[in-house]
């Protein structure tokens, strides 16, 4: 009767009701609930479908590891006898049939022909052992690298931004770095984990999708630290291998929130053991900033013995390679750091430190031939990210080092000095500065710039923006796009910053221009808004979901798109009348992006 009722079912799924758990496991099986074939041309190609009403959650388990879709295709390289079987989600639980066995009877070598085969495995009839990168191999820093998802919106292969790379030893598990796992094409594809840690090992096998570059484990799990057991509800499935070459492997996954923070991206480095066992890094020396012969004309011109600097606004910190270059990591500042303040007495050589509440710290120090500066004297801890990942502090050794400098274009003295912070991994290894960005103030007064950007996006949600223009002063600026687009759904002009110092100001629109020619516009009617800070002046020329969403035809483009604006630091008015209402309209519009980005 239970398979009677299967079967009406079947003919009318809409009339289908599960009710209670009334499916048992007899009821999955072969030739009833589902369909094995073969490929005729190819019988190693085999094909699983689903007999059930589509209001049924399918759960294959197969020797490629499992899915939820109705149908599901097997390519099996190896010869040899498998087992499968089906699986459905009912109120009562999740039920398994009895498993099916099925035989292929020949290799077929056109399956394992993919390079990735063999990076990963070392090719048919052989076997590659892996090991964590401990940040000796020049691939990484340590084991795990992190991302931030949102700026990560093709995460993928070789599609990854790092915004923290901790080095060696960030998963606190000491007794880790003895496991290992095995990839090997012996007759199937194996793979095993030895866990170090626990002393235990896993065996199962993989399947590796050589078109999304997604890996599937079965029976056991990927290789990581038991202390990171809980930041993934599963170690087997759906992982995503985001670089892999003959040496070096790297997997990814979004781990769950706990503890450890929210929802993030996290990736697991590992090299080869024959790669590490036989690396040679040669007569390298460790890298180190080259500063220009005239480096100390800069930093201590004999015509000016106060330096004054200030954070900078726009760019305060970030991560930093041993040669100095900035690694372009993201993370969100504090408001208000850039009121850090650093004054160097090149004659006396006497700092004072002044943080942004006030507080002074005060001493002397040296500069060494090499551009590292040590303090003897007080200096701050202070907290620079919101995250409280990076803070601005001296070395262990009490030193800042200069990474880098920049020149002004007009006068040719220095504008910009980058210091940094080494930082050490758990084996007292150097492997990256926190760097800071000081802006020399000049006259001592700092002439503040305010970043402009005007940014667009279509109804697919593809954003485009134009290069950064600064707002000094009272005056005209113009902004431009540079490309195409043809179906324009949200157009804003954003101004950092200028809230926070400027609450009267003012940003009229002058001119509006599609391809050099005038598009007509009502000043009156764009919005004026906060933008996603609460210090960011916005214009939203076309907003989707105000007075101006209609004119969004009249913004299409195939080459370029201007907006010429006048900024008025002090018009003698609020930018906003009615702040409250204003940020609740940015935090629904944020809400609407969010929702359409995930819908995609």
């Amino acid at each position: 009767m239970a398979v009677l009722a299967l079967l009406v079912a079947a003919c009318s799924p809409d009339d289908y009701s599960l009710g209670d758990k009334n499916i048992t496991s007899d009821d999955l099986v072969e030739g009833l609930a589902y369909t094995l074939t073969h490929d005729s041309s190819n019988p190693n190609i085999v094909y699983l479908k689903s007999l059930l009403p589509s209001s049924y959650t399918t759960l294959w388990d197969t020797p490629q590891g499992r899915s939820q879709e109705a149908e599901m295709t097997l390519k099996m390289p190896f010869a040899g006898d498998y087992q499968v079987r089906m699986g459905v989600e009912t109120p009562g639980g999740v039920v398994y049939g009895p498993y099916t066995t099925f035989t292929i009877d020949n290799f077929c070598a056109e399956f394992v022909t993919d390079p990735l085969w063999s990076m990963l495995a070392g090719g048919v009839g052989k076997s590659k052992k892996w090991i964590y990168d401990n940040g000796k191999y020049g691939f990484s820093a340590g084991e795990v690298t992190y991302g931030d998802p949102s700026a990560n919106p093709t995460f993928g292969w070789n599609s990854f931004t790092m915004n923290w790379d901790p080095g060696v030893g960030h998963t606190g598990d000491a007794n880790m770095w003895d496991s290992y796992m095995i990839f090997d094409l012996n007759g199937n594809a194996n793979y095993q984990f030895y866990n170090s840690s626990t002393g235990t090992t896993q065996k199962g096998i993989f399947n590796l999708n050589t078109d999304s570059h997604i890996l599937n484990l079965t029976d056991a799990d990927l290789m990581h630290p038991d202390t990171w057991t809980a930041r993934r509800s599963d170690w087997r499935r759906n992982l995503q291998i985001v670089a892999l070459d003959d040496n070096h492997l790297r997997v990814g996954y979004i781990r769950v929130s706990g503890d450890w923070g929210g929802e993030w991206l996290e990736v697991f480095n590992y090299v080869s053991e024959d790669y590490a066992m036989n690396y040679d890094p040669g007569d390298a020396k460790e890298e180190e900033p080259e500063l220009a012969s005239d480096w100390r004309d800069y930093v201590e011109p004999k015509t000016s013995h106060v330096m004054t600097y200030k954070l900078n606004a726009d760019k305060p910190y970030d991560w930093c390679n041993l040669n100095g270059s900035a690694k372009g990591i993201a993370s969100t500042a504090v408001d208000g750091i850039e009121d850090l303040t650093l004054v160097m007495n090149n004659v006396l050589h006497k700092y004072t430190v002044t943080t942004p509440d006030g507080t002074e710290y005060a001493g002397t120090y040296t500069l060494s031939d090499k551009g590292v500066y040590t303090f003897d004297g007080q200096f701050p801890s202070l907290t620079l990210s919101a995250d409280g990942d990076v803070t601005f502090s001296r070395s262990n050794d009490n030193s800042l080092r200069i990474l880098s400098y920049e020149t002004d274009d007009y006068s040719g003295s220095l504008s910009n000095l980058w210091l940094g912070k080494k930082l050490y991994d758990d084996q007292n290894k150097l492997w990256a500065y926190q760097g800071y960005q000081f802006t020399l103030q000049t006259g001592g007064a700092q002439v503040k710039r305010y970043k402009g950007g005007l940014h667009l996006f279509d109804s697919s949600w593809t954003f485009q923006q134009s290069d950064d223009v600064y707002v000094t002063t009272d005056g005209d600026y113009t902004f431009t796009i540079n490309g195409s687009c043809s179906n324009v759904y949200g157009l804003y002009l954003d101004i950092e910053k200028l809230l926070k110092d400027h609450p009267n100001c003012d940003v009229k629109v002058l001119a509006v221009k599609a391809d050099g020619k005038s598009v007509d516009f009502d000043d009156a009617a764009i919005d004026r808004v906060v933008g996603d800070a609460a210090t960011t002046a916005r214009r939203y020329i076309v907003n989707p979901w105000g007075a101006t969403a209609s004119t969004a035809a009249n913004y299409s483009f195939s080459s370029s798109l201007s907006i010429t604006v006048h900024v008025t630091l002090d018009s003698g008015k609020p930018f906003i009348t009615d702040a409250a209402d204003a940020k609740k309209h940015v935090a629904r519009a944020a809400k609407r992006v969010v929702r359409k980005t995930v819908r995609k």
